[in-house]
């Protein structure tokens, strides 16, 4: 994912860069900090970002699809795994699964989220992200060029270096909040927080932008009036939608 702003995280001698969405890892931190030291999934790990900033605060694994792409060997376990296959993990194995900027790659986030939720023990928590195609900025933009942002037009698969979109780090598979919940809540996790990591808003919509706001929140409203989260701001103008969900 491509971002303005680097964030370098320092390690065991290793100088790694945050790719994320600006503040997006920062907000995860934030939501696990506090919790009791447990055992965590890093799912993907990309590189292992976010695996250092959490390496002294839990008992790590990390998997990704791209083992030469990690670079904590040694460090902290890894497993070379396709998250559009079952985990290779028994029931019940981990305290908390971390998934930044996963399942947006993935041909199936549905069985992802279920595996997901059956490695994870009772009371585990699992903080997922993706990009928000639900603000009223990724609408819009969605509305005039025919793709949401973050997604750009895929390349044609002969055109990936490996002949796998997830190694090109192509986005794939958009979703919408209201699906990720469906998919969290149907594979047994309840939400228990909705997050973004920063605010935007339609540039080319600065004057028209405060009533093109106005009537989504209204038929929103009109729509799901209990469903709070549909019109909060985090929905509405967030970047990255972050995703607190529990086991029961």
């Amino acid at each position: 994912m491509e971002t303005t702003e680097k964030q370098r995280l320092k390690s065991g001698g290793e100088t790694l860069v945050d790719k994320n969405a600006p503040g997006t890892q920062e907000k995860v931190l934030s939501i696990l900090a506090g919790m009791p030291r447990g055992k965590l999934l890093d799912a993907p790990a990309g590189e292992g970002a976010l695996v250092q900033g959490l390496m002294d605060v839990h008992d790590i694994t990390a998997v990704d699809l791209d083992e030469d792409f990690f670079r904590l060997h040694g460090q902290v376990p890894f497993r070379k795994v396709d998250l559009n296959a079952p985990l290779p993990f028994a029931d019940s194995s981990f305290d908390y699964v971390t998934c930044v900027e996963g399942i947006e790659h993935l041909e199936n986030p549905f069985l992802c989220v279920r595996e997901f939720a059956r490695v994870l023990r009772p009371g585990g928590t699992l903080v997922i992200t993706t990009p928000n195609i639900m603000s009223i900025k990724s609408r819009t933009r969605f509305l005039f060029y025919g793709y949401h942002d973050f997604f750009r037009f895929i390349k044609l698969p002969r055109e990936f270096r490996h002949g796998h979109p997830e190694y090109d780090h192509q986005h794939i598979n958009p979703m919408t909040f209201t699906e990720l919940r469906y998919a969290l809540e149907k594979a047994g996790l309840e939400v228990m927080g909705v997050h973004t990591n920063r605010y935007v808003k339609a540039r080319r919509w600065s004057v028209l932008y405060p009533l093109v706001r106005r009537m989504i929140v209204g038929n929103t409203k009109g729509k799901a009036p209990d469903d709070r989260d549909l019109y909060s701001r985090e929905i509405l103008e967030g970047e990255i939608v972050i995703v607190e969900a529990r086991k029961g």
